[in-house]
């Protein structure tokens, strides 16, 4: 596969990527010049764009610039998907979640704090659902757990796990769900985020559940909005970008 040539001016270095593996010749991805930082606040260099969905960065590049050469472009320009990555196309969001988060998740208004512990093995008195608790979020009263064949509990079903005395601890569930759609906050009508007591079978109306797929859809929405290089201005800032790379060698 050919480099890209975004890393050309870059150093080639010796790096070791594992404690048994011979080192490799790659490019010394440490260095950085901040020519994007300080053109980013000056609007004469780019324009607003949105993403459409499933557009990938190199289409961008040659949509705007006759070239797929100018993608790395983005990510320096918008910290944003630099940090998260480049926006999922909406018709993979669902199936995205689904394997981010694959298990389920039971809700109750018990105070669970001293029981249910990690790595319990969980059983669900009528629908006979057997799983173990990976993960405990005492401040939404949820308990995620990874079910066998990814069978799911019952609303207000009683489950049950055992203690190592062999006593049989139960709790009635509230709401059970695939682990996408579970609540991830709450918020309020001006989309702050709101506490809620979990042991309270009152929570106002007003708190709008913002479940965790839901939230991916959002922050996509978000990393759509980016800034991107004037046509006009992409020769003058990438080569002067490139130059002050090649300095760095010198």
């Amino acid at each position: 596969m050919a480099t890209s040539k975004y890393f050309r001016p870059f150093d080639i270095v010796r790096y070791n990527f594992g404690d048994n593996e011979s080192p490799v010749f790659m490019s010394d991805l440490t260095q950085y010049v901040d020519l994007i930082d300080q053109i980013k606040d000056n609007t004469s260099f780019y324009n607003k764009y949105t993403i459409v969905s499933g557009e990938r960065p190199d289409t961008l590049s040659y949509e705007l610039y006759e070239s797929t050469d100018h993608y790395w472009t983005f990510f320096l320009l918008n910290d944003h998907i630099r940090e998260s990555g480049w926006p999922i196309a909406d018709n993979e969001i669902l199936e995205y979640a689904k394997l981010r988060w694959p298990n389920r998740v039971t809700t109750t208004e018990i105070d669970f704090g001293k029981t249910f512990p990690v790595g319990s093995i969980v059983t669900g008195q009528t629908s006979g659902t057997v799983g173990t608790v990976i993960k405990r979020n005492l401040d939404m009263g949820q308990l995620v757990i990874n079910t066998v064949g990814n069978n799911n509990y019952g609303d207000t079903e009683i489950i049950s796990y055992q203690e190592e005395d062999g006593s049989n601890i139960t709790m009635r569930l509230v709401q059970e769900s695939e682990q996408y759609n579970a609540a991830h906050h709450y918020e309020d009508a001006d989309g702050n985020y709101t506490d809620i007591d979990p042991h309270d079978d009152a929570t106002p109306s007003a708190f709008i559940p913002i479940t965790n797929v839901n939230r991916l859809r959002l922050r996509n929405e978000q990393l759509k909005e980016i800034i991107v290089l004037k046509p006009d201005a992409l020769a003058s800032v990438t080569g002067e970008f490139n130059k002050l790379m090649r300095q760095r060698r010198l």
